[in-house]
């Protein structure tokens, strides 16, 4: 029977990388193998699952890039299993990738927070990033706005609406969503796009319907999923394209209102109750500037006014009207938690800025966005592991008291590096070796070519290697 688990795990251990401490052992802690089946994350015949996903886990921390860099580095030993069985589970549209992600994070959950207790800075973020791809063929593609490039930021993607769970110390991706946009412009590339027939009823096939749904109602689907699953937060924050009437509703409707929200919001034409007047935010802000209600905040420098009113359908809630340094216009700010001050509410706020930093890690670090395989299936496979590595991170981070992602990478990466400098130089040993062997050999002096196949040939190279690394 084959056992290829142990075996990466053997040959991590016998080189000595970090590796086998990140994932063999913290695989081990989060029972991976006992959740993929628990959530019919399995495979009829071959290679299981669990081990095709434990190979696909460690790519990036072995710096590479793709399942094919893979066996067309060094790291090919590793295992005997092929690449196509890799590609099989990636474009498989019966897996429940979507399943698996929940479950390993509410394992995170269990194992950093046994009493299941609820932060006062816990928080659901909702935020998209760009993934931009260079295949126009790719399922679903589509052209996508990227407001960081500004102007001219149509480029060829999707859109990764992520759902995050901050427990008050550590954000982990719980859900996301691929998102399309505008339609590709000529008719002739839309029909090069790769297409697959897929059961109407199966995991993939419901990830391409969600596709098209709008990201506020894939947005609300996710955190109604995500309470649904046992996860609670005092707070879900999202900025102002997340901040409809719908969407604030809903979340007050949730989890017997017991989660509030705070967002930024656009100072449109939905009206607002202030003193049995319905207003709309330029109207309020006319009205709070005619009452000189304007206050500083001296620990941010921060113009502002606050103001409770009624929101038609949710009830009262506090606005604020912020003017920081630097900028000539207001920005607004809601809170349907009315006791939180400008300071406490800019607080919880800037916890979003945690997504922020977990979309450039995962891209920087876990490769995030760089699959170009055709299969849509596999895009949501890649994303999807990228995801389980940062959370097996989070973990490993957390308890062995790393400060940041790039610590921890940097710390593999001399490892590597010194392993990759001890081989190179056996191989140059190796090289000159061998030049001796042939001439002895030649001279006819000594029948010295068995000792290329000796165990102490191989003794003495191991001894080289331990040196060197």
């Amino acid at each position: 029977m084959r056992k290829p688990v142990k075996e990466i795990e053997n040959v991590l251990q016998n080189h000595g990388y970090s590796i086998n401490n990140i994932i063999c052992e913290v695989m081990k802690t989060f029972k991976l193998k006992t959740l993929c089946r628990k959530v019919g994350f399995l495979k009829q015949d071959g290679y299981s699952s669990a081990e095709i996903l434990s190979l696909m886990l460690m790519l990036p921390l072995m710096l590479l890039k793709s399942v094919h860099a893979l066996y067309k580095s060094d790291f090919q030993k590793v295992t005997t299993m092929k690449k196509d069985s890799i590609y099989r589970l990636k474009n498989n549209e019966k897996m429940p990738w979507r399943a698996l992600l929940i479950g390993i994070s509410k394992q995170f959950q269990r194992l950093v927070n046994p009493t299941n207790e609820v932060d006062e800075k816990s928080a659901f973020i909702l935020d998209d990033t760009t993934l931009a791809k260079t295949g126009r063929r790719i399922e679903q593609m589509t052209q996508v706005f990227d407001h960081v490039a500004g102007k001219k930021g149509s480029k060829l993607g999707f859109k990764n609406l992520t759902l995050g769970f901050f427990d008050g110390k550590s954000l982990t991706p719980i859900d996301f969503t691929l998102q399309v946009e505008k339609p590709l412009k000529k008719a002739r590339h839309r029909k090069e796009r790769f297409k697959k027939q897929r059961d109407p009823k199966s995991a993939g096939a419901k990830r391409i319907r969600e596709c098209h749904v709008s990201k506020i109602s894939n947005g609300l689907d996710m955190i109604k999923r995500a309470v649904k699953q046992g996860f609670k937060a005092k707070y879900v924050l999202v900025d102002s394209w997340f901040s409809s009437y719908e969407f604030i509703q809903t979340i007050r409707g949730l989890d017997k209102k017991s989660m509030h929200l705070v967002c930024g919001v656009r100072q449109d034409t939905r009206k607002y109750r202030y003193k049995e007047t319905s207003l709309n935010a330029s109207q309020l802000k006319s009205v709070l500037k005619s009452e000189g209600n304007e206050k500083r905040c001296r620990k941010r420098n921060i113009r502002y006014f606050e103001v409770l009113v009624d929101y038609e359908g949710i009830g009262q809630i506090k606005l604020y009207f912020c003017r920081f340094p630097y900028q000539k216009k207001f920005r607004l700010f809601l809170s349907t938690d009315i006791s939180l001050s400008l300071l406490s509410m800019l607080e919880i706020y800037s916890i979003r800025w945690t997504i922020e930093v977990f979309f450039k890690e995962a891209k920087q670090h876990l490769k995030l966005g760089t699959c170009q395989s055709r299969d849509f299936d596999a895009q949501i496979a890649h994303i999807t592991t990228c995801y389980l590595l940062y959370t097996l991170l989070a973990y490993f981070r957390r308890v062995n008291a790393y400060e940041s992602l790039e610590g921890l990478f940097a710390e593999i990466k001399d490892e590597l590096i010194e392993k990759n400098v001890a081989e190179r130089l056996w191989e140059l040993f190796d090289d000159l070796l061998q030049v001796v062997i042939t001439s002895i050999a030649k001279s006819g002096l000594v029948d010295i070519l068995e000792f290329r196949n000796s165990s102490e040939y191989e003794h003495l190279k191991e001894l080289f290697v331990e040196f060197f690394s």
